[in-house]
């Protein structure tokens, strides 16, 4: 999959937001930078947060358990990531998922 320097909302990428491999796709986004993604919360607030999956930048005390040796079983329904700017664990559901933005300016 090629970079996107900034993914635009659904109507205008249809092939990104509709792909059932978009759980991968964001995650590869997170695990390689730091990323902006704008979803709808549950109570139907929108949300924009900078967020990762990237070692680097996040903290060794906030650093994540393997999923392997958790036995958590991955919900592909929705994804857990790193807050940049709150520096603490978030969740997003995938479905609600607006927009992401990458290749941002560093921090």
């Amino acid at each position: 999959m090629t970079k996107y320097s900034n993914v635009t909302p659904y109507r205008e990428t249809n092939n990104f937001f509709a792909s059932p491999t978009l759980y991968e796709n964001i995650r590869e986004f997170l695990l390689g930078e730091i990323i902006e993604i704008c979803f709808t919360k549950k109570d139907g607030t929108e949300r924009k947060m900078l967020c990762t999956l990237k070692a680097e930048h996040i903290p060794v005390y906030n650093t994540p358990i393997l999923e392997d040796e958790s036995g958590v079983v991955e919900n592909k329904s929705y994804m857990n990531v790193f807050d940049v700017e709150n520096n603490g664990w978030r969740s997003f559901i995938i479905d609600n998922v607006k927009y992401i933005k990458t290749n941002l300016e560093p921090i």
